[in-house]
């Protein structure tokens, strides 16, 4: 299984949250982990946020990010290219998805591999996916 990650799919592996079982089940589980480079922005940005929440320690979120700096290698990284950033402004209007969100959309998409699970926790980036044709793995708890 290819596993195309969002960033609300790695952040939970990080730091503890509702879908962190979920999350961690499925980084173990894959043969090829693959998420864009935003992730990079996207998970210091969610790290540093759930520390000013007071959700992490500034210890807990300096340990976080340095675990996910060791672990990111394992990740192939999609680069946004000049095609990747047109085909996510064209999904972004198209789906109604906020830009880093069309940006991972196009990105796994682009990958187009029968055994692909697009794994997120954001229902409108899901519910693109799903209209794509793309298999997904929703992480959002059960309600």
């Amino acid at each position: 299984m290819i596993a195309y990650l969002d960033t609300s799919a790695v952040v939970p592996i990080l730091i503890a949250e509702p879908s962190s079982d979920t999350c961690r089940r499925v980084w173990r589980d894959a043969d090829r982990l693959v998420s864009s480079r935003l992730t990079v922005v996207e998970a210091g940005a969610a790290l540093a946020m759930a520390q000013r929440q007071g959700r992490i320690t500034a210890d807990e979120e300096r340990g976080a990010w340095a675990n996910f700096l060791r672990i990111w290698p394992d990740v192939d990284v999609v680069e946004l290219t000049v095609d990747l950033a047109l085909t996510a402004a064209s999904l972004a209007a198209s789906m109604a998805l906020r830009g880093y969100d069309a940006v991972h959309c196009a990105a796994a998409t682009q990958l187009q591999d029968r055994d692909l699970l697009a794994v997120a926790g954001d229902g409108r980036l899901l519910d693109a996916w799903r209209a794509l044709g793309v298999a997904v793995v929703d992480t959002r708890p059960l309600v």
